[in-house]
């Protein structure tokens, strides 16, 4: 057949987008503004600490490379988590919710454990 007449009989392909849902994606907006939020506040108090520490003449390697190192461990795992063949079959939608559900929980309680020990 040529592609001519196909054209002619049915027009040319349209790819249509999947549908979106409103309620993920806004439910997805709220858990990586929740992770967000408090990664910064535990980069900030860390920050800070090692500041302070560090003005006080204290040894501050120590914090900061227990820091890091939890750093790299988590952002090893949610990498490996995103390069899954199954996660990455999913829907952009689908997938961004299901990220931030695994990225969303850790910083939160930690942030809000600081939170409550500072004061």
């Amino acid at each position: 057949m040529d592609s001519r007449t196909f054209d002619t009989l049915y027009g040319p392909a349209r790819i249509t987008p999947p549908p979106r849902r409103p309620g993920v994606v806004l439910l997805s907006a709220v858990l990586w503004l929740l992770t967000s939020l408090s990664v910064s506040w535990l980069c900030f108090l860390v920050g800070m600490t090692a500041l302070w520490g560090a003005a006080a003449g204290a040894p501050v390697g120590g914090l900061l490379l227990c820091c890091f190192a939890v750093l790299c461990v988590g952002a090893g795992m949610f990498v490996a988590v995103c390069r899954a063949p199954a996660v990455r079959r999913m829907s952009g939608d689908a997938r961004s919710l299901l990220l931030g559900a695994l990225a969303c929980p850790v910083p939160l309680v930690l942030a809000v454990a600081a939170w409550f020990s500072i004061g």
